[in-house]
């Protein structure tokens, strides 16, 4: 302190500079003086602590055993927060019409640990329990979801009754007797149709990472007569019922039959148009034909160019005929079409075989279509660049091709309301031996041009020549263009492409052009020729719905993918390039016959089939399936899918000096897939995560690569049913008191310190706004932990389930309503570890904690946390090294807490499985198992925990905000987070293992289990259970000396701000290894008059607690709090039962303000000085 404040006289106030000193260096104190008439001493020394704001500055030098580089964030800031002076409770109303009524419960609790006969209070929260009855189902049948609120706070959800309902957006609109169910919530679009989320869902749960793909069937036509295939479509398949299904367009000539079925069709003249459906069988998973359709041409040719997908399941094909042009149906007369010469035609087909209605399209030909989610079609061709029809086949906009040397080729339409644009790729000519690439952007609505942009290369002295190659729009609305060029200085608009060749040859590339203006955001070579005359063409690509792009190309020469060189002669193949342009795999043909690829489906991550011509005199193999050979050209179908013997593993790589791109690079020689690496040898953490069939595997154990499997993670919460199954705010009750009749109300401590949960889970929804009802929640980050070729984003757009077990985790910890840890400022940071699916990996969690891990030293060094993991293995097995170098980072660097679910499906022993083993070999790390109202295990989850928790039917708010419950360990490690983020709050300097034992110690013993406990603020105990605080534990926990004394007898301060250790522990809060606001009067008079003065001083909030400010003046680590006054700075008196009006009135970050009153005689001329000391 610089000066303090003294007085001439009782009605006038002046500030004098004095010369400071310190009471006892033991004793950290503020000094303060009233009103005298005296003259003012030359030598006061007053000792006054200044009051901080919200926050303190960045700094350095934390100590090698914290912080072994020297390096720490910034000092924390607790979150500003209401009063914390009234009990914190939750009580249930039994009559059933009652409204919850929040209700103010004037209580006190113990909360810190004292010595025996120190009574040690605080504040404490209360919250009601009850549950209305839920409202009965409405009458009306043909909702396809109804929510609805009951009382003010009580919400229920109707769960989602299929529409059956036509859909009158669409011609012919009785429900199809099709494959896939009509939905109106669709994923985003591909080059040129998209696939229902109900089919996505399925999609997911296959698979949760990227996967070995292979060949696994080829056919191609049979019968006399040639064929191509040019266009392909696909839908993966349905839970058990329904299989996955192919559509392949193109023509034929003569006869066409293809597979093992017997149907020929015959063409009455050239070449027809040809439409077929090939579905797997689900028993043999032989793919075989279901039905054909024809265009028949009599006068001429007839083809089918293109192919996609309606939002309800129907299948347009556009193409050309010449004059006349008919197609059969069964039992009825069939379409005609009319034309003059050329023409060309829109068709609707059924996705079980019939077709439905058809259209002349004339002034063009059309060469490529697309649909949108409200089912209009877009297409192009020479002619005309663009044209929007409507489900009827009415036109809408027409944009008329330019006159100069400008050819259309292809088309892809964005969807929903953030895509609303049509994208056109074609060739520009600007001379005899130079053609570029244009892209172009129109507006959805009108056609209006946007933007346009043109792919070249100007190399000298002859100019490459670039060929369209297919486009499409990725999830998030990035467009991918397909190009072939023999140039060297491939650029877009001007920009230069990143990924360039250096062989003279003709190359492949993929690019990705943002939306919003057609910049290049980012490029992939789709194979570099290693050696000159090289020939790569591009033909179409397809997207999936992670964002990954399929290239169908053709290729003669030698080229180099990933580091393994691919050898074609004519051969076609499928390049996979992930959302972040990551080169995936490189899928071939090969054989001495003529294969091209035209086309590629891509149905989901494990179904892609490739369509196109093959002819020669030997096998074309794609894969180990051979195509026979035909002097005339045929139509082939080549289906991608997983190898059935592939397996996922982890390659742990313990030795330092090992060089993990070696170990990669073997892996793509065996074409294996690599889908995770991770290397960090100063924390021991090095794998890479592979899929391999059983033979890669055994050539790389072979090499004396150790290999484990990457075994599969699941959720251990079920949705239960919020209506019944156990007692209205059961659980929450059994944390405050697991024995006996339940009171119906929760009570909580009302804390502090912020406090930092890591959620490794799904991610969570935040869109129903439920979240925002606790103000002591910030939901920070959301990362998602991807492997290659897993999406950008979650996929809760398509398929909002996907965020459903992570949003009831967090309700569960901290929500309104249902969490346990309601009064406890808390930051998430979900890590979500399922961006692809129902399941995930163990390698995922290991990126997941070493993610966290490093966010939390950068970030929140010494804030206290948890990491929640409800997943677990459903297999035996122990937890590879990789996790536990990042756990064992975790808890002895980090210093986060760890909680793990036991886990469900089973009823072994937790101590058999990942990671909750971890919980049996690790202090710090706790392992939770589930409970019922009876106190019993849940059947059919693990046994032997570290801590038992409710977790059958546990109230939870479900994605939309509204009640739902949830069964299983996941739900007992959410309590058991939140009553740990309590603990930590209260005593922020727990060590893992420290905040292990006191929630050990503290648990409620009943019937064997240690069930977690978090004291009711009435009951006895809750002290002893809660109070883990000292100051020597707060020394330690910032590497500070335990007794804050310097050799030359004064107070330590660490960081030079001013302020001792002391004094920044106990009237602060705040860190005392960074330096916050520089010194300033604490302790100061705020008002005065005559006859009394008010004063204000700061306490540290992590001490204060309503005892504090009533004899005997315990703070929550067992020390009391005196104000003592003196006349001369030499006699000092404990006047703490003298002052009037003790109380608190505010908050300011870390500390609180405590306010008190002095009388003042106005007769009696004297001087007064105040001093605040905290004794042990």
């Amino acid at each position: 302190m610089k000066g303090a404040s003294t007085f001439a006289s009782p009605s006038s106030l002046t500030v004098s500079p004095t010369v400071s000193t310190r009471p006892s260096p033991n004793k950290p104190g503020t000094l303060s003086s009233t009103p005298d008439a005296s003259p003012e001493p030359t030598n006061l020394i007053p000792i006054s602590l200044g009051t901080r704001t919200t926050g303190f500055s960045d700094s350095t030098g934390a100590t090698a055993s914290r912080f072994p580089n020297g390096n720490r964030p910034s000092g924390w800031a607790p979150k500003p927060r209401g009063t914390n002076s009234l009990p914190s409770c939750a009580k249930s109303s039994p009559p059933a019409e009652e409204r919850i009524e929040k209700r103010v419960m004037a209580a006190t609790f113990f909360i810190q640990r004292v010595q025996p006969g120190n009574p040690a209070f605080a504040a404490a929260s209360w919250k009601d329990l009850s549950c209305d009855p839920v409202p009965e189902r409405p009458e009306n049948p043909l909702l396809s979801a109804l929510s609805f609120t009951s009382g003010p706070e009580n919400h229920y959800f109707i769960l989602p009754i299929r529409n059956t309902a036509p859909d009158p957006k669409f011609p012919e609109n009785q429900p199809f007797a099709v494959r896939l169910k009509p939905s109106q919530q669709m994923i985003a679009a591909t080059r040129s149709t998209f696939v229902m989320a109900m089919t996505l869902v399925v999609v997911l749960t296959a698979g949760a990472h990227a996967q070995l793909i292979r060949y696994q069937a080829a056919l191609r036509s049979l019968a006399d007569g040639s064929a191509t295939f040019r266009s392909v479509e696909a839908l993966p398949a349905v839970g058990e019922a329904v299989a996955a299904r192919a559509f392949a367009a193109g023509a034929y000539s003569r006869q066409f039959r293809i597979g093992t079925d017997a149907r020929t069709v015959l063409s009455q003249n050239g070449e027809d148009g040809i439409l077929v459906a090939i579905e797997q069988d689900r028993d043999t998973k032989n793919w075989e034909t279901e039905w054909l359709l024809t265009v028949d041409c009599p006068a001429g040719n007839a083809v089918i160019n293109d192919i996609a997908i309606r939002p309800d399941g129907g299948l347009v094909v556009g193409g050309t005929f010449f004059n006349v042009a008919s197609l059969e149906r069964s039992q009825q007369q069939p379409l005609v079409l009319n034309g003059n010469g050329q023409t060309s035609f829109l068709a609707l087909a059924r996705p079980t075989g019939e077709w439905l209605s058809a259209q002349s399209i004339r002034g063009m030909e059309l060469r490529s279509l697309a649909i949108d989610d409200e089912g209009s079609i877009f297409v192009t061709g020479s002619g005309v660049l663009a044209r929007r029809y409507d489900a009827d086949f009415q036109e809408i906009w027409n944009i008329p091709e330019p006159a100069d040397e400008l050819s259309a080729e292809y088309i892809a339409v964005g969807n929903g309301r953030t895509q609303p644009f049509v994208y056109v790729q074609g060739t520009l000519g600007q001379g005899a031996d130079d053609e570029d690439v244009f892209v172009l952007q129109l507006g959805k609505e009108s056609g209006n041009q946007l933007w346009n942009i043109e792919i070249s290369s100007g190399d000298t002295p002859t100019p490459g020549q670039e060929r369209a190659g297919g486009i499409g729009v990725g999830p998030r609305g990035v467009v991918r263009a397909a190009v072939s060029s023999n140039g060297f200085d491939l650029a877009a608009d001007d920009v230069l492409l990143k990924d360039t060749p250096t062989t003279p040859a003709r190359h492949g590339h993929l690019l990705f052009l943002d939306p919003d203006e057609g910049r290049l955001r980012n490029d992939r070579l789709l194979g570099a020729s290693t050696e000159q005359g090289g020939v790569m063409d591009t033909y179409n690509l397809d997207i999936d719905y992670a964002g990954n792009t399929y290239v169908a190309i053709g290729f003669t020469g030698s080229y180099s993918f990933k580091g393994v060189v691919q050898q074609g002669e004519e051969d076609a193949a499928v390049v996979v390039v992930d959302s972040l342009g990551i080169p995936m795999r490189f899928l071939d043909s090969n054989g001495n016959s003529d294969a091209t690829g035209f086309d590629v489906a891509a149905a989901g991550r494990d179904l892609q089939l490739l369509v196109g011509r093959v002819q020669g005199t030997t096998d074309e193999l794609f894969g180990a399936r051979p195509v026979a050979p035909s002097v005339e050209r045929k139509a082939y179908l080549a289906v991608l899918n997983p190898p059935e013997d592939q397996l996922s593993y982890l390659i742990n790589l313990p030795d330092p000096d090992q060089e993990v791109s070696a170990v990669v690079q073997s892996i793509n020689q065996l074409e294996g897939e690599v889908y995770r690496v991770i290397d960090n040898p100063d924390r021991g953490l090095r794998l890479i995560s592979a899929d391999l069939t059983t033979e890669q595997a055994g050539e790389l154990a072979q090499a004396g690569i150790s290999l484990d499997l990457d075994r599969e993670l699941v959720p251990n919460g079920q949705v239960g049913d919020p209506t019944g199954g156990a007692p209205a705010g059961w659980a929450l009750q059994t944390l405050n008191n697991a024995i006996g009749l339940g009171t119906g109300t929760y009570c909580y401590p009302e804390t502090c310190r912020q406090t930092v949960l890591y959620l490794i889970d799904t991610g969570i929804d935040t869109s129903s706004g439920y979240f925002d009802g606790n103000p002591n929640l910030e939901i920070s980050e959301s990362i998602v932990v991807r492997a290659t070729g897993d999406p950008l984003d979650p996929l809760a757009g398509y398929d909002p389930t996907i965020y459903e077990h992570g949003t009831e985790m967090l309700s569960m910890i901290a929500g309104p309503d249902y969490g346990a840890a309601l009064g406890t400022p808390i930051k998430v940071v979900n890590y979500n570890i399922y961006p692809d699916g129902n399941t995930t990996t163990i390698s995922a969690l290991i990126e997941a904690v070493s993610r966290a891990n490093t966010h939390k030293s950068l970030n929140h060094a010494y804030d206290p946390a948890t990491f929640c993991i409800a997943s677990s293995s459903n297999s035996p097995g122990s937890s590879p090294a990789g996790l536990e170098s990042a756990i064992d980072y975790t808890l002895t660097n980090v210093y986060a807490t760890v909680l793990v679910s036991a886990g469900n499906n089973s009823n072994d022993s937790a101590a058999d499985y990942t990671p909750s083993d971890l919980g049996v070999s690790r202090k710090g790390v706790i392992c939770v198992g589930a409970t019922d109202p009876a106190n019993d295990r849940v059947p059919n989850t693990r046994t032997d925990p570290d801590l038992w928790a409710p977790g059958l039917n546990v109230e939870a708010a479900d994605i939309d905000g509204n009640l739902t419950t949830m069964t299983g360990t996941s739900a007992s490690t959410a309590l058991a987070t939140g009553a740990a983020l309590i603990y930590l709050s209260l005593n922020p300097v727990l060590t893992p293992a420290d905040a292990e034992t006191a929630l050990d110690l503290s648990a409620q013993l009943v019937g064997g289990k240690r069930i977690v406990f978090v004291p009711d603020p009435l009951s006895p105990g809750a002290a002893q259970a809660l109070n883990h605080m000292s100051y020597t534990s707060w020394a330690a926990w910032y590497d500070l000396d335990s007794d804050g004394i310097a050799p030359n007898g004064l107070d330590v301060d660490h960081d030079g701000d001013g302020w001792s250790d002391k004094e920044e522990y106990f009237f602060f809060g705040s860190d005392p290894i960074s330096a916050g606001i520089p010194r300033t009067q604490n302790l100061k008079m705020v008002a005065s008059s005559q006859s009394s003065a008010s004063f204000e001083f700061s306490l540290s909030c992590l001490l204060y607690q309503n005892s504090t400010l009533s004899a005997p003046y315990r703070l929550r680590d067992g020390t009391t709090l005196s104000i003592q006054k003196s006349n001369d700075l030499q006699t000092w008196v404990n006047c703490t039962d003298e002052v009037q009006n003790l109380q608190k009135t505010g908050e300011n970050g870390s500390s609180v303000i405590i306010r008190f009153d002095s009388v003042i005689d106005p007769l009696v001329k004297t001087r007064c000085f105040y001093q605040i000391l905290v004794h042990p």
